[in-house]
Parts: structure tokens; C-alpha cells; sequence
């Protein structure tokens, strides 16, 4: 189960995409799911591929690397008070206003590929993204994610 750490917030302040970041990559680190090196390895990857994408008019981003920094499968969730910026996916010129992210650390590529699939998916089910966006608590977002067939 990739939310059995319940990695899960809910409408944070966050100054910036790297304190966004900072705050899901400690909770991974303190569970002891990822190396030490995971944190950088994500600010890493966003530098060289960012993960932002605007889909239905929300901003989303799925930071991740590779799984040599993952100790055990893991996805963690934050929705944003106020979006923060992020690059886009598609065109690293442009930047996206991000309001929610969704941080993996899965320990095997096809799982990588696998659930980037179902959350794209998810994101392109606007009334689901919204639920998402919506959401506050933590058992309303693990009915949420079971319906994207995530949880």
C-alpha cells in the first residue's frame, strides 16, 4: 500500500516549490523510506525534468527520482493554501502554478510508470482532481484515492 505511512497534508503554507518539497522529503526521511540523499535527489531530478503539469486549468506536480534513494515505497501528498511555482513538464520555459503535489518514492521502475499513469488519470477526472483539492481529511482522501483505484 504506497499511503500506509499517511505521508498526507492538507492546505499548507509553503513559501516555495523547495519548501513544499523539504517538508514531504523530511516526513519520508524521519518514516526512514528513503536515504538521506533523497531530498537533493528530488530537487535533483525537478532541475533536470520538472514534474509540474496544468491539467483541467489546476497545477500538479509528481516529484520524484530514481529508486536507489527509496528504502521502501512510499507516496506522499500536500495540498497547497496558496500554489507555488513549479516547471512545467512539457515545456520547461514555462511555469505552473501548483496547488497540489503528489512526492513518490517507489522502489521499482514499472511501479514508477504505473502510478504515474493512475495519477495522471486522476488529474484528467476534473470533478476527482477537485475532490482532491477539496479535501481535508484523511479518510475522505483514502476514499478518494481508492475510487482512482491509487490507494
Amino acid at each position: 500500500m504506497v499511503f500506509s505511512e499517511e505521508i498526507i497534508f492538507f492546505n499548507q503554507e509553503c513559501a516555495d516549490k523547495q519548501a513544499a518539497l523539504k517538508k514531504l522529503a523530511d516526513q519520508f526521511q524521519q518514516k526512514k523510506l528513503v536515504k538521506e540523499s533523497f531530498y537533493q535527489a528530488i530537487l535533483d531530478r525537478e532541475n533536470n525534468y520538472p514534474t509540474g503539469l496544468s491539467i483541467n486549468g489546476i497545477g500538479v506536480a509528481i516529484p520524484h527520482t530514481d529508486a536507489v534513494h527509496v528504502n521502501k515505497s512510499q507516496i506522499g501528498f500536500m495540498s497547497l493554501a496558496k500554489p507555488v511555482v513549479f516547471k512545467d513538464m512539457v515545456d520547461d520555459q514555462h511555469e505552473i502554478e501548483v496547488s497540489v503535489i503528489f512526492m513518490l518514492g517507489l522502489l521499482k521502475s514499472g511501479q514508477q510508470v504505473e502510478m504515474l499513469q493512475k495519477l495522471v488519470a486522476l488529474f484528467q477526472d476534473k470533478s476527482l482532481l477537485e475532490e482532491v483539492i477539496a479535501c481535508s481529511d484523511r479518510a475522505e482522501f483514502k476514499a478518494i484515492m481508492k475510487k482512482a483505484d491509487i490507494y
